[in-house]
């Protein structure tokens, strides 16, 4: 029997017909599947009975010589390896909660996560990262497969039975302050979120999903657990990011889902002719979002490849990876703002609010909040935090996004941007995102960074654009001057060829910015920044 996620016929709570337990989403491969290569790289691959054999033994490992229990925290230190998943079911079996993050961050940042935590135990991957500060277990993963063939023969533990309330996960976002917040999403978020994304990603036994997130970001539980959950193929691309060997290795791997922030789905696209059937005959979903995905990628994507479902998803990690999606039924050729981010899943509710909590009205901007079971528990020891953000209405919690919406005419949410993007300039408030959108409209943008810059004492919007075309910027000039006031338009402007990409593969604004800002020695109103290929920072 195909598995699918729904509710069960006894309970209120969401779980998989072939897999109703957390540390059983291997389950139903091994059984149906178990020859079946379930996941690989350029390197390795692994079959469903190894992957469900290696569950096994990790998590007997863990509970007997670790003494790993219910609710306990472990800290993984990941890297793009197919065996992540493996040790996120195995800590699952044992109801234990898995908190991956980066091993390339400082390890003081490192430390500071893991006492936050309190951490039981941290399974490295990265195998460099002194981490004896903590003054916890620390557990080389090369070393847990010599280990674990101790205990191969013990019978296999069952598998723990979550609560809906119990941690299923923790996975940090920068904070304000600098520190990083810990997102405790639980078992019935993560299983409401199964069922209801499931009904829009439709993935199945013969889906192969090309996962391209790091471990540390919560897309890749939407591109590998929730595939392999269902006996579908995935493939960890853990490769250069760029666009020329991303596109040869989805041909190779007859990719049929890919799911690629706005960044890594622009660089795929910057060779046109390249995205046809011919190279992609069996693709039939491409899933971007993240971040604000300029209108004429979504296009080219679409026109090339019309059969192919072309989706904008939207989503905070604080309400389980995905809330809203919105298809792409037609290109829309002379589209100038982003895409709507869509409707919510199925159990996400949607209110946007004015400044006093009030409703607004239809196509008025307010803050977008999204209420129901994919809402996070909370910020690990962030009391008041928690506060801030979060609030009951008519028996739904609901989350405070912070991104500026509106609902448009079809009951389609428009993301407009940040409301803390919005900055005040000589008096006049003034959203950035509303100047990174006008300028992603013109073809020949593949991405932008707008912000404050301090220049001779004085604040000023700086923009950096990302682009070949080395006329680009008088062009964007050039349409901005016809739909934002002058107070509005950035005043200096960078023009870089390549992208700084964050470790969780979105563009990193902040690193285009400071570069942009530290160049302001030289006094030139438009300046091209230095060259490189893309970094991982």
């Amino acid at each position: 029997m195909q598995p699918t996620w729904s509710y069960s016929d006894n309970s209120n709570t969401l779980v998989n017909s072939c897999s109703p337990q957390l540390g059983d989403l291997f389950e139903y491969g091994a059984c149906v599947y178990p020859n079946k290569v379930a996941i690989a790289d350029h390197r390795n691959n692994f079959s469903f009975s190894e992957i469900h054999e290696l569950v096994h033994r990790y998590s007997v490992l863990l509970k007997n010589k670790f003494d790993i229990e219910a609710g306990q925290t472990v800290l993984v230190l990941t890297t793009k390896d197919c065996l992540v998943p493996v040790i996120a079911i195995a800590l699952w079996r044992l109801g234990a909660v898995y908190a991956p993050v980066d091993s390339n961050s400082p390890v003081d940042r490192l430390l500071g996560i893991a006492n936050n935590l309190h951490a039981k135990l941290i399974i490295d991957f990265s195998n460099n990262a002194d981490m004896s500060a903590a003054g916890v277990a620390h557990l080389q993963f090369d070393s847990m497969l010599g280990q674990s063939k101790d205990y191969v023969k013990l019978k296999p533990l069952p598998s723990y039975s979550h609560k809906n309330d119990d941690v299923a996960y923790v996975i940090h976002t920068s904070g304000s302050t600098g520190v990083p917040k810990g997102v405790q999403i639980s078992s019935q978020s993560l299983k409401q979120y199964f069922y209801a994304h499931n009904q829009v990603l439709q993935f199945n036994e013969q889906s192969r999903v090309f996962s391209l997130s790091p471990f540390h970001f919560d897309v890749s539980i939407e591109d590998t657990i929730l595939p392999l959950s269902v006996g579908a193929f995935v493939y960890q691309y853990n490769r250069l990011h760029q666009g020329q060997i991303i596109r040869k290795t989805l041909i190779k791997q007859d990719v049929t889902h890919l799911i690629a922030v706005s960044t890594i789905l622009t660089m795929m696209s910057e060779q046109h002719d390249a995205i046809n059937r011919e190279s992609f005959p069996n693709l039939k979903m491409v899933m971007t979002g993240a971040e604000v995905c300029a209108p004429n990628v979504i296009n080219l994507w679409k026109k090339a490849l019309p059969d192919t479902r072309v989706i904008n998803a939207y989503g905070p990690t604080e309400v389980t990876i995905v809330s809203t999606c919105y298809t792409v039924e037609r290109v829309e050729e002379h589209r100038e703002s982003a895409y709507p981010i869509g409707k919510p899943l199925d159990g996400v509710a949607v209110l946007i609010l004015d400044e006093k909590d009030q409703d607004v009205s239809l196509g008025t901007a307010g803050e977008l909040c999204l209420g129901g079971a994919q809402v996070m528990q909370g910020y690990l020891n962030r009391a008041e935090e928690n506060d801030r953000c979060l609030f009951t209405r008519n028996g739904i919690r609901f989350y405070r996004s912070g991104d500026i919406c509106f609902m448009n005419s079809d009951g389609n949410i428009e993301f407009v941007g940040r409301n803390d993007s919005e900055v005040k300039l000589n008096g006049r408030r003034i959203h950035l995102g509303e100047i990174q959108q006008q300028c992603l409209s013109i073809n020949g943008v593949a991405r932008v960074a707008v912000g404050l810059i301090n220049q001779d004492g004085k604040s000023r919007i700086g923009a950096v654009i990302v682009s070949d075309n080395n006329k680009i910027i008088d062009k964007v000039e050039k349409h901005l001057v016809t739909v934002l006031p002058v107070y509005m338009i950035p005043m200096v402007w960078g023009l870089s060829s390549s992208v700084s990409l964050s470790s969780s593969g979105k563009t990193n604004d902040a690193a285009l910015l400071a570069k942009l800002s530290e160049s302001q020695k030289i006094k030139n109103r438009k300046l091209h920044l230095l060259q490189e290929e893309a970094i991982c920072e």
